[in-house]
């Protein structure tokens, strides 16, 4: 008597494709994750190196009274200023990361409807027609993504340079007067 084996039919292109989605929402959330992990403990770094050195100050006389005021005030728009650049270097990366998704699931779903098209390619010219077309599509689109990695990062180093580059200028201006 024979039975029936049933075996599920696999796509290695889907399981590959649904392997890297996770991969990538993996690497994702752990980079969203490590980059508000460290830009809280240096948040709470800088907040307890600060109650230590207003602690010191003020045990100081008063000659060291105003320019431990100066200092403070540098330091604190310093800090603003690394705050917001971790910020946008942050939200940069999120930007990245989106669009590398958008593109995985977009490419995914191209490439099944290729799939179905290669399976019903009647003629070795309509597949190798099929196959040129295919080709050149992949290379636009891939050329088109990496113009647009290429921009938000462009734009993500950019926002983050500017709260720093605003903020030496104007300590530099302040110790030149």
């Amino acid at each position: 008597m024979a039975t029936n084996k049933v075996s599920k039919v696999s796509n290695p292109a889907e399981e590959a494709v649904n392997a890297t989605l996770e991969a990538t929402e993996e690497y994702t959330t752990k980079g969203v994750e490590a980059v508000e992990t460290a830009i809280a403990e240096g948040e709470k770094a800088v907040k307890e190196g600060m109650d230590k050195v207003d602690a010191l100050v003020k045990d100081q006389t008063e000659a060291f009274q105003s320019g431990y005021a100066q200092a403070v005030t540098y330091a604190s728009e310093n800090l603003e200023a690394a705050f917001s650049a971790a910020k946008e270097a942050n939200q940069g990366w999120n930007n990245y990361a989106q669009q590398v998704m958008d593109y995985t699931k977009k490419a995914f779903a191209e490439n099944m409807v290729v799939a179905e098209k290669f399976a019903a390619a009647k003629t070795p010219e309509g597949f190798v027609t099929l196959q040129n077309e295919v080709a050149n599509k992949a290379a636009n689109r891939l050329s088109g993504q990496a113009t647009k990695l290429n921009n938000i990062a462009q734009k993500a180093v950019t926002k983050t340079v500017e709260p720093l580059k605003a903020q030496a200028e104007k300590n530099l201006k302040a110790f030149s007067a």
